[in-house]
């Protein structure tokens, strides 16, 4: 998430609500919206494998890059610790892809539309911020990379027209 090791932003995050604190598991669980039983259990199931330092679950700890990024004073896993002393912190999550695919709708200009299909006079959206050329899916990694290079192509040739006082058609910027 966005809160980083060493509680680095953790009092932004607390205060907005993205992260929540309890002084039990009990009541982080309440708080999460989960059942306080299976969170117990689930956290010394976690426990167990920090006590043998092998993350059967994710493999945290697994590789020497994941161990360098962990507590090297810590052992016998650097990247594990237990869950055993108050307070708890913990955050909702929902699943999703690892980018946006339904940003704002754009023309074939890049240029933003508003809610009546009409273009925004100089509001331009590529990338993450532009609705996926993909129809709303995320099929992988980079996939808005290429997207966004041709929009924003696309957009900034609009924009030097716009700004030089031409008639903008796409025919003209087709070439």
């Amino acid at each position: 998430g966005v809160v980083r090791p060493k509680g680095m932003g953790l009092a932004a995050a607390l205060a907005d609500g993205y992260v929540v604190k309890a002084a039990t598991l009990a009541e982080l669980g309440q708080k999460l919206g989960l059942p306080a039983d299976r969170l117990q259990r689930t956290v010394e199931r976690f426990n167990g494998h920090v006590a043998s330092g092998v993350d059967p679950d994710f493999g945290r700890g697994s590789t020497i890059y994941q161990r360098a990024l962990g507590d090297a004073a810590h052992g016998p896993n650097p990247s594990l610790g237990s869950l055993a002393q108050a307070p708890f912190y913990g955050l909702k999550l929902y699943p999703g892809d690892i980018g946006a695919a339904t940003g704002w709708a754009t023309d074939d200009h890049a240029c933003v539309l508003d809610a009546q299909g009409s273009a925004i006079g100089g509001l331009y959206a590529v990338g993450n911020d532009m609705h996926s050329v993909m129809g709303g899916t995320y099929p992988g990694p980079g996939i808005t990379i290429g997207p966004g290079l041709v929009f924003a192509h696309l957009a900034v040739r609009h924009a030097l027209a716009r700004a030089r006082g031409a008639q903008v058609q796409e025919t003209a910027l087709a070439a």
